[in-house]
């Protein structure tokens, strides 16, 4: 398959496999598309070799975890600590992609990045490289994660155990038991996670979904109008 000249894309999945495949199902549909696709990807619950598309180009980058903090029970920690660790191999892998992309008849056209990922956003900048976010899960729990600020202004948020039956009265019909919680993490590392990611988007040049329209056109609405209205927003069904 020709490849179109200057249609080269750079996809950066966060290193866990709910967000590995998703990302790799969006390089096949790009590939498709007649885009070239390079993939990095950290040492860290690296890539099975054997499901490597024999079309993409690989980049790892190498991160030194200690088994301590491989073994953290709190994603969050474990998050932060891969945040802080990638910065400057990723840093160092697009800068030699870049010098490589000079003479390139093959320019590259953009990052695409886990919102989880928020150390891509400066890098990128640093380059002037655009960059995409792909939120691998659906865009109704986005919405709830892009409303915490507000959530815990009306004090739903941390949440308390003598309010869990209590509606949520600006995301009905949301009750507060519903609202994302996640085990062994301190609550406000996880408000501060979630905060942080759903601030990612507003920076990048326009942010994906891994849904469709009919499924989930409210949410998608609401996404626009409140939360993301100066950046495309995508729709993609894409398999995980």
């Amino acid at each position: 398959m020709e490849q179109s000249k200057g249609r080269r894309v750079i996809l950066f999945p966060l290193p866990f496999q709910g967000h590995i495949n998703p990302m790799l199902e969006l390089a096949n549909i790009l590939h498709s598309k007649g885009f070239s696709i390079a993939i990095l990807h950290t040492n860290f619950n690296s890539l099975n070799p054997l499901t490597r598309n024999p079309y993409f180009t690989y980049h790892s980058i190498p991160v030194d975890l200690t088994e301590t903090e491989v073994s953290f029970k709190d994603f969050t920690v474990l998050l932060s600590i891969l945040n802080a660790k990638c910065v400057e191999p990723f840093r160092e892998c697009l800068s030699g992609l870049l010098s490589d992309d000079v003479n390139s008849e093959d320019p590259i056209a953009c990052l695409i990045s886990d919102p989880l990922f928020n150390f891509t956003r400066s890098v990128a900048e640093s380059f002037k490289l655009p960059r995409i976010v792909l939120r691998t899960g659906g865009a109704a729990s986005f919405a709830v994660y892009a409303a915490f600020p507000l959530l815990k202004e009306k004090g739903y948020l941390p949440i308390s155990d003598s309010r869990l039956e209590e509606p949520v009265t600006e995301l009905s019909p949301i009750k507060v038991k519903d609202l994302p919680m996640m085990p062994n993490c301190d609550p406000e590392d996880f408000y501060q996670l979630i905060t942080n990611m759903a601030n990612e988007p507003k920076a990048s040049h326009g942010l994906i979904f891994n849904t469709f329209e009919d499924l989930e056109g409210q949410a998608l609405a609401t996404i626009r109008q409140e939360y993301y209205p100066n950046i495309p927003v995508f729709s993609l069904v894409i398999k995980n």
